[in-house]
């Protein structure tokens, strides 16, 4: 595996730290309008600006919610969900990966007594228990990303179980998101009102769908 040098990770460490302490402290001045703006204005750099801020938000903690809810009112639902969906997985595969190179094998489960136990799961379970754990919404995206990074889980893995377990809260924030946009421009909105808050509910009652042994 590619091993930092222990200045280059403390560099890193230090970097990431610091976005998450600015978000931290600038919480009420980050929103949806922010961006939604600074796309008004570059047009043609939407895709690409879409996808970095999201995965800058997934580094710094940010919910992946609110940025599905811009991507509906920025695309519309259709391409709305495939930048939401390319964004949230570029942010969960770059927590992944920053906490994979960073740590190299220096944090081990047997070593960790606090999340060991949940390492060594991650390990044994693969995608079935990442994708349980991108289900449960009292899970953080991002401290998703960076505990299971720690472990020695495949990236495919990881990134299937992300992919299967982000799907149905992604598509049904990106609907609310449309019809969001609607209802500001005036335009219908209750179809698409009533289709986001269903695939919201249908979306909280996947967990209960996944097969008991799979969260062992």
């Amino acid at each position: 595996m590619f091993r930092l040098p222990p200045w280059g990770r403390a560099l890193v460490v230090a970097g990431v730290l610091a976005a998450i302490a600015y978000v931290a402290l600038n919480r009420d001045a980050m929103h949806v309008e922010g961006l939604t703006d600074f796309i008004d204005e570059h047009p043609g750099l939407m895709p690409a600006v879409f996808v970095a801020v999201h995965v800058a938000a997934s580094l710094a903690f940010l919910p992946r919610g609110a940025l599905a809810l811009a991507a509906g009112a920025l695309f519309g639902f259709a391409w709305g969900t495939v930048w939401a969906v390319v964004g949230s997985m570029a942010g969960a595969l770059a927590g992944f990966l920053l906490a994979r190179f960073v740590n190299a094998d220096m944090l081990r489960a047997e070593r960790t007594p606090m999340i060991g136990g949940l390492l060594r799961r991650a390990e044994t379970g693969g995608w079935r228990l990442v994708l349980v754990a991108r289900l449960l919404p009292v899970l953080p995206h991002s401290l998703v990303n960076y505990v299971l990074g720690l472990s020695r889980i495949p990236a495919r893995d990881f990134v299937i179980g992300s992919l299967l377990g982000m799907l149905p809260q992604t598509v049904a924030f990106v609907q609310l998101g449309e019809a969001g946009a609607s209802a500001a421009s005036g335009e219908h909105f209750l179809g698409s009102l009533v289709w986001g808050a269903g695939l919201l509910l249908a979306a909280a009652a996947v967990p209960r769908l996944v097969p008991r042994r799979w969260r062992r």
